[in-house]
């Protein structure tokens, strides 16, 4: 899992469903909720454009609100994964991947039958990442289910 959870610094909607976010680590990334907010029915009021633009980051920037952080809120490490795998930035996606199942490095490293080292360096996008470590994300995902 990441060492520091993700912090938002500035957040504007944008048409379509999307936010353009800035996270504290200087991660600048616009993000597209239609297909999140169509899985989750708690958020079908945020399809109002008006409601949908009167976005606001919450406290500690911890998250985005539309209701002073009640049920219409979105956790920033939430927004920060979905970012990442909207990303064409491959070591942002892996660390998605691994945010999305709760991994740590030795966990990843585990599940995957790789070394620690080379985990954080895929993460860390200090080597690129393989396609066959692509791969095997994917696999462990389908074996997973």
């Amino acid at each position: 899992m990441r060492e520091k959870l993700p912090r938002i610094e500035s957040v504007s909607a944008q048409d379509g469903l999307r936010l353009a976010l800035q996270f504290a680590d200087g991660w600048m990334m616009t993000v597209d909720l239609s297909r999140f907010i169509a899985d989750f029915p708690s958020l079908s009021p945020l399809v109002d454009p008006v409601l949908f633009a009167q976005v606001s980051i919450e406290e500690w920037g911890s998250g985005v609100t539309w209701d002073s952080e009640g049920p219409l809120s979105i956790a920033a490490i939430t927004l920060y994964r979905l970012a990442a795998e909207q990303s064409g930035d491959d070591a942002k996606r892996f660390d998605a991947w691994m945010a999305r199942h709760g991994f740590s490095a030795s966990k990843a490293a585990a599940a995957l039958g790789m070394t620690r080292r080379s985990i954080i360096s895929y993460r860390t996008g200090s080597r690129p990442i393989p396609k066959v470590v692509g791969l095997a994300c994917k696999g462990w995902e389908a074996e997973q289910h």
